[in-house]
């Protein structure tokens, strides 16, 4: 279903927008990839930790909490990270712009699908996002970087 959604995306992305930051048409695929790549990531791990308030509030048409304005934020701070380290070549500056167009447009077209259903009912999201299995990846990625912190240089 995102990657339906990202499809959608992709027609969104202005390409005035993408030569501005020095980017051709074609990378557009790259660029909402990557967009969705973070997507996964964070809002799989929010769903992971148990905040699935925080992912129900940010992709509800409702007025965020604090908790989904740092979502968000932090969903965008993973995408420019992603931008600014993929071989598209942009730098920071290039990267934000570009984020803050298109986070903003991936948030809407996902609450436009979360809001077909029930406002209680995360089962779309919950397929979006990776279900069940994705969930537990995250939580798998989450405990395996606490054990290293916790191990720290011990077996290096």
């Amino acid at each position: 279903m995102l990657d339906s959604m990202l499809n959608g995306l992709k027609d969104q992305i202005p390409t005035d927008l993408l030569s501005q930051v020095g980017l051709d048409s074609s990378k557009v695929d790259v660029v909402a990839n990557l967009a969705g790549e973070s997507a996964k990531e964070v809002v799989g791990k929010t769903m992971a930790s148990g905040a699935m308030d925080t992912v129900m509030n940010l992709f509800s048409k409702g007025e965020n909490n604090s908790s989904a304005n740092s979502l968000q934020d932090t969903l965008m701070n993973n995408f420019v990270g992603k931008l600014v380290s993929s071989q598209l070549g942009l730098d920071q500056g290039k990267a934000n712009l570009l984020a803050s167009t298109i986070v903003p447009k991936l948030v809407e077209l996902v609450t436009g699908k979360n809001e077909e259903t029930d406002a209680n009912d995360a089962s779309g999201l919950m397929s979006m996002f990776g279900g069940a299995d994705g969930a537990m990846d995250a939580a798998k990625d989450m405990l395996g970087d606490k054990a290293k912190d916790m191990l720290g240089g011990f077996f290096s």
